[in-house]
């Protein structure tokens, strides 16, 4: 498919006034349903579209982070792409995961049997503007019609294999190998997470504690072999944990056995570790440091239900 056909200088809204993400939005569907694409589909009203991106903007906000925010949404019986690009006059808040408001929206919509289209278009406006030089170019671009012909060649005109930069998150905490072990399983609490990465202070990954490591850690070897534990009434799990475990540093108990992976690996490597080698998450690292994590929840938030 010519992406490339897809933006033009009518469909890149600059210094555009909004209060917050839904304004914004209503002003990109209305330019987003005079596109070529849309206007063969005159049954998709601007109603229509505009509730099809609310609706999956209500269910996760699409703020992606370093200033770039991409609402969307995938529509049944359309056939085609349609995107609208937006630089508003203030950033507005998409409520991206590092806190920044966006600078640079980008709207589109996709076929509902083909999310691909804008899984790849977004994984290239994150590699864009995860580059600092690349993303102060694009910011400093006021001009729409080189604005669009700059998307349409770096982004448009690009073939993309999704991999794990596109989609991993950064970790929500970080745990140092003589961190307690108590305070490590506050953490986890707190952010609600079944597994933390172990890393030292310049980031390189030393090992993974997980829930299910921290719960067998007061079990005897034998009783992975037992299929019943009626019999045994007066056993108490945790009290080699509070023992002597409860007292231990994070590099006392934490395993090797984590997953890491480049952050050029294809989205079959990251699946593959997930699915078939059992990982409830993967590392993104380079240099051994982690940059990193992607879990399961995530590739079906990222991948399956964009």
């Amino acid at each position: 498919m010519d992406y490339e056909a897809y933006i033009d200088e009518n469909l890149v809204l600059l210094d555009v006034e909004a209060p917050d993400k839904w304004a914004l939005i209503t002003q990109m569907v209305t330019a987003l349903v005079q596109s070529p694409a849309l206007k063969a589909h005159p049954e998709l009203t601007h109603a229509i579209v505009q509730e099809a991106v609310n609706e999956r903007e209500r269910e996760r906000p699409t703020g992606l982070g370093n200033g770039f925010a991409f609402p969307h949404a995938r529509i049944p019986n359309f056939k085609g792409l349609a995107l609208c690009l937006a630089m508003p006059s203030n950033p507005v808040d998409f409520d991206a995961m590092d806190g920044k408001p966006a600078e640079v929206i980008c709207l589109m919509v996709v076929p509902d049997d083909q999310p691909q289209l804008a899984l790849q278009v977004m994984s290239q406006f994150a590699r864009l503007v995860s580059d600092p030089v690349e993303r102060e170019i694009l910011y400093s671009l006021r001009d729409s019609s080189i604005l669009s012909a700059f998307v349409s060649k770096r982004v448009l005109g690009t073939d993309t294999i999704v991999t794990a930069r596109d989609i991993m998150r950064q970790p929500l905490a970080a745990i140092h190998p003589d961190t307690p072990l108590r305070t490590v399983t506050r953490v986890m609490h707190q952010h609600m997470l079944d597994s933390i990465g172990v890393v030292e202070d310049d980031g390189t990954l030393v090992g993974q504690i997980t829930c299910e490591h921290l719960f067998k850690l007061g079990m005897p070897d034998f009783f992975s072999q037992l299929k019943s534990i009626a019999f045994i009434r007066q056993f108490d799990p945790f009290e080699k944990y509070f023992e002597g475990e409860g007292n231990a540093l994070a590099r006392d108990v934490m395993a090797q056995d984590y997953a890491t992976v480049a952050e050029d690996a294809t989205l079959l490597e990251i699946v593959f570790e997930l699915a078939v080698h059992h990982h409830s998450k993967v590392y993104v690292v380079r240099d051994k440091k982690r940059v990193g994590v992607i879990d399961r929840i995530l590739v079906l938030d990222r991948v399956i239900n964009i």
